[in-house]
């Protein structure tokens, strides 16, 4: 069985039933497929037909696959198996229903994010890439735009990380293609050189990254790209936003020196980690910083979860310089309360379609995570909190019993592309 007799509902491996294309490139087909023995959809990405006859190249990747089911990451696309039979083979991944930040900036009036607009998903993604480099130890090679999903919740996710370098060495010796892989925009000159990939090549590319979503174009993209990798100081972001006409041209002096920063020529000056990125980006783990007003929907469903999320986060500042005292001190024979501990309760859904249930979910859900990342907060989690659903209305009692100091609630409330929510956050002690 080859891609090129693959086919809408046909069953592969004895278990997974494809539903249709979701992309196709030279490292192969990626399907959705659903797997009937976990009642689970998957991303199905199928091996190029040239892989499946060079047992080595195959060995290696499967090797590979196996290793990369270690990354567990919520911001890092879950590889679940590397699948296979006589005639092919494949490796199944979580699937993410949404868009790549390259369809996302594309789809922009003027082709480009603002800095504000994309600063929780390179938080996110800073997170994902010190977790896989320094913990995981496992690094990416490909990273750009198109393997940068975000999905309903507003999310980020890392597809393809660990395979991609396998997949695109074994790919480039079997077509003698210079011994490298990646992509060619986003290289390092070391990579570019076939050099064997660090994690400081995919800072580079992270850098590289960020200076398309925010002025449209990679750094090198016209001529002898290959010459310009190794030779050319980039202009700045500001500069190549007058160039194309980007309003407002002026890019943040740190987003300037951190991207300038990624892409040095020598990997020694380039940041030492994604963690040195976000300091020097000023962004903070798991900062809330997506614009409340970034309207780009997916399949008809807002994209700006995150950024409404982080309105209701701001909320909380209440919890360190206090709030309205609304109900009465405990009996003094109550166990003692902590000051700092909350819980979010679900968000009420007060849409007419009753399937846009979902969007309150993402909303306490990106809440919840934010929360969980201060230090010294005691955060009740989501599965404690499911079955006070039902707008609850005694709070101090709720309060009580899950001994918190702080109850945040809400309610959403959706038609079409406007969104209304109301949050309320309540000190119930004192």
């Amino acid at each position: 069985m080859t891609s090129r007799e693959l086919g809408s509902g046909q069953k592969v491996f004895g278990r997974y039933t494809l539903v249709k294309v979701l992309g196709r490139g030279g490292m192969g087909i990626v399907w959705l497929a659903r797997d009937e023995e976990l009642g689970r959809d998957v991303a199905l990405k199928f091996l190029p037909d040239l892989m499946i006859q060079d047992r080595a190249a195959f060995d290696q990747l499967k090797h590979e696959t196996k290793r990369c089911l270690e990354l567990t990451h919520p911001h890092i696309v879950r590889i679940h198996d590397f699948i296979h039979d006589e005639r092919s083979g494949g490796i199944s991944m979580e699937y993410i229903d949404g868009e790549t930040l390259s369809n996302l900036r594309a789809e922009k009036e003027r082709k480009a994010f603002e800095p504000d607009e994309i600063a929780a998903w390179i938080s996110q993604l800073c997170d994902a890439l010190d977790y896989a480099h320094n913990h995981a130890k496992i690094i990416h090679c490909d990273l750009k735009p198109a393997n940068l999903m975000v999905n309903q919740r507003g999310d980020l996710k890392i597809s393809d990380f660990g395979i991609a370098r396998s997949l695109g060495d074994s790919v480039s010796r079997l077509t003698l293609d210079q011994g490298r892989s990646g992509t060619l925009v986003y290289m390092s000159p070391q990579q570019l050189n076939g050099e064997r990939c660090t994690h400081l090549d995919d800072i580079y590319s992270f850098g590289a990254s960020i200076y398309e979503l925010l002025t449209s174009k990679p750094p090198f993209y016209s001529g002898n790209i290959d010459r310009q990798i190794c030779e050319r100081v980039a202009p700045s972001m500001t500069e190549r936003r007058k160039e194309l006409d980007i309003e407002p041209a002026l890019v943040p002096q740190p987003w300037e020196d951190a991207v300038a920063a990624c892409l040095a020529k020598d990997p020694s000056r380039r940041p030492q980690s994604a963690v040195e990125v976000a300091q020097r980006l000023q962004l903070s783990s798991g900062q809330a910083r997506a614009a409340t007003t970034f309207r780009k929907t997916l399949k008809r469903k807002p994209l700006f979860i995150a950024g409404i999320a982080a309105v209701g986060a701001l909320l909380l500042a209440g919890i360190y310089f206090g709030g309205p005292n609304r109900y009465a001190k405990p009996t003094s024979h109550e166990p003692a309360i902590p000051e700092k501990s909350i819980a979010v309760l679900p968000f009420e859904n007060r849409s007419e379609e009753k399937a846009n249930a979902y969007f309150a979910e993402g909303i306490q859900d990106e809440i919840l995570t934010r929360l969980s990342k201060i230090a010294d907060l005691k955060v009740i989690s989501r599965t404690s909190t499911q079955h006070y659903k039902s707008a609850p209305e005694n709070l101090p009692e709720i309060a009580r019993q899950l001994g918190v100091a702080h109850i945040l609630e809400g309610s959403v409330q959706k038609s079409g592309d406007a969104v209304r929510v109301n949050v309320q956050l309540i000190k119930a002690h004192i």
